[in-house]
């Protein structure tokens, strides 16, 4: 029971083992009170958790109680005043210096407060706001849509078992030592951990623990219904758990996991439908884990449509590590990660969809989203340019607007070329990006294009044993035609944006690129067709001494590009091309880009009478 290493079985392959994992973590750290190193490492079949030096049992005796979750105070209606639903106690019965009550009305009153002075601010304030650079006079709980998402359909069996962890602080060093046994060995000791605990109950004539409601918030593959095997008749009841173990998991859920409801474009007073994220620690340790989620819960304070969120969701949380990265001293224990990815130390987060059925919630999707692998600083001096690197591509797809068919692919493209680490569906969304830029431009409107530094950061950081994208972004002849691309297609009809002397936009050049990507011979042959008109014209504009004066495209770049093509295929070539060709150079004079306001969690929605889980 006192040692270094402690389990969690991955029972259900869900995020609900990630969220026991993390509750455990939490109750190590409150009983190592900052003695004790805690690491959250897969294990495989289980999650296991390493206490350097291991947990004593003078540090148990001793602990001082801690109350995790708070309980959620609702106004009853019929009553017609405040309760805490699934619990004998009232408001006034808990103590409030615990931290272990939040008051549902108000933090709701403080939420609509927050959007009513941010809808009378100007389009210059919004932006001062989205900046941080004026304060709001009443700002929502940091928790404020965990707890929508608790109310009302999980809210009596959420304060039941917080009811439960509450009743044990009289004997809290027991409570302890039984979650302690109950994660000491795999398979978890479950039955000896109830056991001990009813024995605990009994000895200070308390009633006997009930189980606890396995809620669908935190068991994503449970809920009403039949959960029996097949043939076998099952009572349409709740899934009933060990209340211990769906404690931690709602620690856990406050520890590592958040929650946001689902943009919806159409109507945004109704947006109901819900996803959950949570981490997957591979070689997480406990400190660090809680300076970068504090980061990363800030960053991620609006919501998004459902394809853009799983992005946004990983591109932010990968942000925050490179901010912890980076403001680590150099002393610090922290720089020894550099060479490992975060990805690395978290794998990514597994996610569940909700979707909203009117009277209740039902998971319609179970998924995971992984972290760009791509990312991997290196040293102090990779962090500004990775850093600048995602805020491009955070900016591109936040530019998207999900509820357009084109646009909605090219989002599923890059959601799985991050998640994927698939090169081939980046490829995909840069093809496709390229001709919107192109028509976004024909309609004088902005699209931010990649930038090249971006491009090569993204390309020089993948697994490359055979360097072979280091090779190609730095071949000459590669780099003069992407330039000659580039100077054929987004610089011309850039100009035209702005009505300067431009020469022929190549309309569609790109797609035309792509579609003989897959043949050696027919990819060249479109290049020297391209290479023809464009030197064509560029002896045109000299001739008539006209504007700009791009430099031409030579035998021996198309003899480099032949050499790459013939090394490693048209279709890497070529794909890197379109890219690269389509891409703003960095000391181009960039375009102004209206700021999109980050406004804060979601709005507090129309209260239902959804029937709760309990």
């Amino acid at each position: 029971m006192f040692q270094e290493t402690y389990f969690i079985d991955k029972s259900s392959n869900t995020f609900a083992d990630n969220l026991a994992a993390f509750g455990l973590a939490f109750v190590l750290n409150g009983i190592a009170a900052g003695r004790a190193k805690i690491v959250l490492e897969d294990g495989g079949a289980v999650f296991t958790l390493t206490c350097v030096p291991e947990i004593r049992k003078q540090w148990v005796d001793t602990c001082k109680y801690f109350s995790g979750p708070p309980f959620l105070a609702t106004v009853d209606r019929k009553m017609e005043k405040k309760v805490v639903k699934g619990t004998k106690l009232t408001p006034g019965a808990i103590t409030h210096a615990e931290g272990a009550l939040v008051d549902y009305e108000a933090e709701k009153r403080n939420v609509g407060d927050f959007f009513d002075w941010l809808k009378q601010l100007s389009p210059e304030e919004r932006r001062a706001a989205a900046r941080h650079e004026i304060r709001p006079p009443v700002e929502p709980h940091p928790n404020w849509d965990l707890f929508r998402a608790i109310n009302p359909a999980a809210l009596q069996g959420y304060n039941a078992v917080i009811g439960e962890w509450t009743r044990g602080k009289e004997a809290f060093p027991d409570l302890i030592k039984a979650v302690l046994r109950m994660a000491a060995q795999t398979p978890n000791d479950l039955e000896g951990a109830e056991a001990a605990w009813a024995k605990v109950c009994a000895a200070n004539k308390w009633d006997k623990p009930k189980a606890a409601t396995a809620l669908q918030l935190l068991n994503p593959t449970q809920g009403k219904g039949a959960q029996a095997e097949k043939m076998v008749w099952s009572e349409p009841n709740n899934v009933k758990s060990f209340w211990l173990l769906e404690w931690l998991k709602l620690a856990g859920l406050f520890e590592a996991g958040i929650t946001r409801t689902v943009a919806n474009p159409t109507d945004p007073r109704n947006a109901k439908d819900r996803k959950t994220y949570v981490l997957t620690p591979l070689h997480l340790e406990w400190g660090i884990h809680h300076q970068v989620m504090k980061t990363f819960r800030h960053a991620m304070a609006r919501t998004a449509t459902a394809v853009k969120l799983d992005i946004l969701v990983a591109l932010s949380y990968t942000q925050a590590f490179l901010e912890y990265y980076e403001e680590a001293r150099p002393e610090d224990q922290a720089m020894s990660l550099f060479g490992r990815r975060p990805a690395d130390l978290v794998s990514g987060m597994q996610m569940a969809f909700y979707k909203s059925l009117g009277q209740s919630q039902a998971v319609m999707n179970i998924a995971s989203i992984n972290l760009p692998r791509w990312v991997a600083p290196r040293d102090p001096a990779d962090l500004a340019r990775l850093r600048q690197s995602l805020d491009e591509h955070r900016a591109i797809v936040q530019s998207l607007d999900e509820t357009r068919g084109d646009q909605f692919e090219m989002l599923r493209n890059y959601r799985d070329f991050m998640s994927g680490d698939d090169l081939t569906a980046f490829f995909k969304f840069t093809d496709a990006y390229s001709g919107f830029i192109i028509s976004q431009y024909e309609r004088r409107k902005f699209v931010r294009p990649f930038t090249t530094t971006t491009l090569e950061v993204l390309f020089m950081n993948q697994d490359d044993p055979h360097h072979k994208f280091t090779a190609i972004l730095q071949d000459e002849g590669f780099r003069n035609i992407a330039y000659a691309i580039r100077h054929s297609t987004v610089v011309p009809q850039g100009r035209k944006r702005v009505k300067r002397p431009v020469v022929d936009v190549r309309y569609g050049l790109g797609q035309q690129l792509a579609r003989k990507a897959a043949y050696s011979a027919e990819f060249m042959a479109e290049i020297a067709q391209f290479v023809h008109l464009y030197n064509a014209e560029n002896a045109q504009l000299r001739e008539n001494r006209r504007e700009p004066f791009r430099k031409n495209v030579t035998t021996a770049d198309i003899d480099a590009l032949a050499a790459l093509v013939d090394r490693y295929g048209s279709k890497l070539v070529c794909n890197m091309l379109v890219a690269y060709g389509y891409a703003r150079e960095p000391h181009e004079a960039r375009d102004e880009v209206s700021t999109q306001v980050e406004v804060g969690p979601s709005e507090p929605e129309q209260e239902t009478d959804e029937q709760p889980q309990d």
